[in-house]
């Protein structure tokens, strides 16, 4: 299976990143957390990812995308998380952390 990053959402939502594409939780259950494509309601994508309930391991990947996943996407958020983070977690003035 392939490697994915959990980070957070402005909202604090969780969000999971895999292969250039990004998946907000569609449910969760007592073994299994499924996870639906972030455009799956404004592009009507089918893509789904499941994990398992603690989110380490990667179960099932459903790669039926509608539209191409954009690795510099990925990039921004993970560059956006960190410095909503360091925002939250430092007492530095928003112009240094940025």
């Amino acid at each position: 299976m392939s490697t994915f990053t959990l980070i957070t959402t402005q909202k604090n939502k969780p969000l999971l990143l895999s292969k250039g594409f990004s998946y907000t939780i569609d449910k969760t259950t007592n073994d299994k957390t499924y996870w639906k494509c972030e455009d799956a309601r404004k592009l009507k994508c089918k893509g789904r990812v499941h994990t398992n309930n603690i989110n380490t391991i990667l179960l099932h990947e459903n790669d039926s995308h509608n539209h191409n996943g954009s690795a510099v996407s990925t990039e921004i958020r993970l560059f956006e998380e960190k410095v909503r983070d360091r925002a939250m977690n430092c007492n530095e003035a928003t112009q240094t952390a940025i």
